[in-house]
């Protein structure tokens, strides 16, 4: 089962660390492991600001958020797919990742998609290492599971952080029951 567009959800008894209430789009889930970002784990650092760091004037409003915990010094876009760029990934009909160099001057000048967020860093996992995480397979814990559900573009864009969370754990629970009673 490919979770390429799914939703991993942090349940609630994962406390006190950087996974804590994280919720996160998976962008690719092959043989070679899989990957995704992060989407409600924002820094305090403007879009405006990141850009004026590396020389570009720039209006583009929101933050920055962080990914994950890999390649932190790698930009990315999670973006909807109305849009492209010269390394642009479809993820699927609804979603693509871009990560141009030039995706900073793009934005500033107003060459961008309808629903974006940018990320420095991303999740990555080895081969069969989240379906096991996922599964509480050893030394996975079953009761530290990520929760795993659909997205849509209003969980992905239109939610702060804190309504990403409980919106994805309602959505997870919502579908579990749906496949229990189907």
């Amino acid at each position: 089962m490919s979770l390429v567009g799914k939703l991993l959800t942090a349940p609630p008894n994962i406390k006190g660390n950087f996974w804590s209430k994280a919720v996160i789009f998976i962008t690719e889930d092959h043989d070679r492991g899989s990957v995704g970002f992060v989407l409600n784990k924002p820094t305090k650092m403007t879009i405006k600001e990141f850009s004026s760091q590396h020389g570009i004037e720039s209006n583009v409003p929101g933050f920055l958020h962080v990914g994950g915990p890999v390649n932190v010094n790698a930009l990315t876009v999670l973006h909807s797919s109305d849009w492209e760029c010269n390394n642009t990934m479809r993820v699927n009909q609804d979603f693509s990742i871009s990560s141009s160099g030039d995706l900073l001057l793009k934005f500033a000048l107003g060459d961008r998609p309808t629903h974006w967020r940018m990320f420095a860093g991303l999740c990555a996992w080895a081969p069969d290492q989240l379906e096991s995480e996922i599964k509480g397979i050893p030394p996975y814990n079953h009761n530290m599971s990520w929760l795993t559900s659909s997205s849509s573009t209003k969980t992905i864009f239109d939610l702060d952080e804190k309504e990403q969370w409980t919106t994805s754990i309602e959505k997870c629970s919502m579908e579990f029951a749906q496949s229990v009673f189907a």
